[in-house]
């Protein structure tokens, strides 16, 4: 790939927080909910475990020399089967994530826009979200990193409204009567927020898997996977601990569109699906995004002859 159609460290890193949190953020605060507030103290852990993680892939990026992506990084210890195996079993698993991602953009959307939609529509709408989030990723790495920069703002600004004007409406009453609601042990609490924050963080590795798309990939792959990590981690636990201070627990439980409804608490009901529409604009930019991943992924090894020469 030419150096002028590559995109910079800015974009990769755009692209990198934008497959964390597109999706995993509209949702997060809710399923939370049902364990507590209590789970701040599993966002720190699992902060600092998804940051050890990136540093890992970090550290691969900086030192491999090898065409891949995370399959060239698996070639030096398992050979050209490693490196095959790598990126065919990542593209499967991006092709289903890929579907429910959509799946997902359809559901949230038709929930904040009042659409009532039977299975066999939402099955089309599905199949034409995913046609569309794919055409749009092969508009060149440049161009779509440009592109994601409209999801981040879609996340960025109701996550820096929260900062803001989040801590005038915060209730310490609502977050204290949220905080054990069933009265879990310590260890359980940990073990099941844990679970679900974890699966928040997944797409840090995106940034190794499009290494080829970025001019410089030694140097800015690492910064990509290490920058968009934190990035990610300080929006998710400012963002659902200050929710969980303005909505009462048995009204954040069942919400369909969390940050909406806390928007809704702080300004009224305009403003709150105003926010809800940013976020699904945000949902589909990440699906384009993941859509942009798996492409790469494919791309990348049908170059090195892992998969048919007509994927290149």
């Amino acid at each position: 790939m030419s150096e002028s159609r590559k995109m910079g460290v800015v974009q990769l890193t755009t692209v990198t927080a934008i497959n964390m949190m597109g999706s995993g953020i509209i949702l997060l605060p809710a399923t939370l909910a049902e364990i507590g507030t209590v789970s701040i103290f599993a966002w720190i852990l699992a902060s600092i475990g998804a940051t050890i993680l990136a540093y890992a892939f970090a550290k691969c990026g900086m030192y491999s020399k090898k065409v891949g992506g995370m399959g060239g990084y698996a070639e030096y210890r398992f050979g050209r089967l490693g490196n095959f195996l790598s990126n065919y079993t990542y593209a499967i698993s991006l092709i289903i994530a890929n579907v429910a991602i959509a799946t997902g953009v359809v559901s949230y959307g038709s929930y904040v826009f009042g659409f009532d939609l039977s299975p066999m529509e939402v099955c089309l709408a599905t199949i034409g979200t995913l046609v569309v989030a794919a055409s749009i990723s092969l508009v060149g790495p440049k161009k779509f990193g440009k592109f994601t920069s409209l999801g981040m703002i879609c996340i960025l600004l109701p996550v820096i409204g929260l900062l803001l004007c989040g801590w005038y409406f915060f209730s310490p009453d609502i977050y204290v009567a949220a905080w054990n609601p069933h009265d879990m042990p310590f260890y359980l609490t940990m073990r099941d927020s844990i679970a679900v924050i974890l699966w928040a963080f997944l797409g840090l590795e995106t940034a190794c898997a499009n290494s080829d798309t970025v001019e410089n990939p030694e140097k800015n792959v690492p910064v990509a996977v290490l920058a968009g990590t934190m990035i990610a981690g300080v929006c998710y636990m400012t963002s659902t601990a200050i929710i969980g201070g303005l909505v009462p627990h048995t009204e954040l439980v069942s919400a369909g569109a969390p940050f909406g409804l806390a928007y809704a608490a702080m300004f009224g009901n305009t403003v709150g699906h105003m926010v809800s529409a940013m976020l699904v604009v945000s949902c589909f930019v990440s699906l384009t995004a993941w859509q942009f991943t798996i492409s790469e992924v494919v791309r990348e090894a049908a170059t090195i002859g892992h998969f048919p020469s007509y994927l290149r």
